[in-house]
């Protein structure tokens, strides 16, 4: 009954095994590092691999791995793996977040859509699959547009379009590297107020929150698939109007917040209650 662990290698290897070595069972990594970053003794089964980033080779091991071994749990905390993470589960029938569930977390357009249809206030966000569709948006929303990477974990900004000429300038040699690649891109206004990151476990939000943001988190976890017990990561931004809009929701605790958080998410993805040793039935 392993546990395999989905290590992206991004940052410093967490301390998976300290996390879930009261599980009593094998833990199994797979990760993108050279074995020399991964300390000796702690693992079951350490499994090097490349092209982790870019191919199915974690797929294909703990499909694999499965076929030999029962697999009790994944646990993937990088928002690029949730969603490979919630296939593998319900191929194999384990428990946890399924595909759909984390589509709703791994990608901001999805998350925005749902907000939207339950009425939740958020910043406007959507796909960008071809040219028309900046000027489109920006058409909307007015000037600037921001464009942001939508598959890459912390939606890394690529471009702020200002006016039509920095739209024709960004936009000089296509969207994607060739015809045949679909652009993981999204737009977005410009929304540059003030702006808070709340990690929230069990629906109560950890530190004081200014007036109307706790309505508008609540708001938005109620609207969005539940997790298990898993930490959220909302982030809030205040628009020119002075309310609070949702910008993201994320279930992957990154290296800046606090070690316990992660901590939470890695044994509620094991099946471990966080604040205890008692199994998740």
């Amino acid at each position: 009954m392993s546990i395999v662990i989905l290590d992206r290698a991004v940052g410093p290897l967490p301390p998976y095994a300290d996390w879930l070595r009261d599980s009593g069972r094998p833990l199994v990594l797979l990760t993108g590092r050279s074995l020399a970053e991964v300390p000796a003794g702690d693992y079951e089964q350490v499994e090097c691999l490349p092209g982790y980033a870019t191919s199915t080779e974690a797929d294909r091991f703990v499909l694999g791995l499965a076929e030999r071994a029962a697999v009790s749990a994944l646990v993937a905390t990088a928002t690029e793996d949730l969603v490979r993470a919630g296939a593998l589960r319900e191929c194999l029938g384990v428990a946890g977040q399924g595909r759909d569930d984390a589509l709703a977390f791994a990608d901001p357009v999805t998350t925005r859509r749902l907000l939207a249809e339950a009425g939740v206030p958020a910043v406007g966000r959507e796909a960008v699959q071809r040219i028309s569709d900046l000027y489109w948006h920006a058409h909307r929303w007015g000037y600037p547009v921001r464009v942001r990477e939508r598959k890459t974990s912390g939606w890394p900004t690529t471009a702020v379009l200002r006016d039509e000429a920095d739209v024709r300038a960004y936009t000089r040699g296509g969207l994607a590297p060739d015809l045949v690649s679909v652009p993981a891109l999204m737009a977005e206004p410009m929304t540059d107020g003030e702006r808070r990151r709340l990690v929230v476990i069990g629906g109560t939000a950890c530190g004081s929150e200014p007036p109307g943001l706790a309505a508008v988190v609540d708001a938005a976890l109620a609207a969005l698939p539940t997790t298990d017990g898993c930490p959220y990561l909302v982030e809030a931004v205040r628009g020119g109007d002075g309310r609070w809009l949702v910008d993201t929701v994320a279930v992957d605790i990154p290296m800046d917040v606090d070690g316990d958080d992660r901590r939470a998410a890695v044994r509620v993805q094991a099946g471990l209650v966080p604040d205890n040793l008692e199994m998740i039935r």
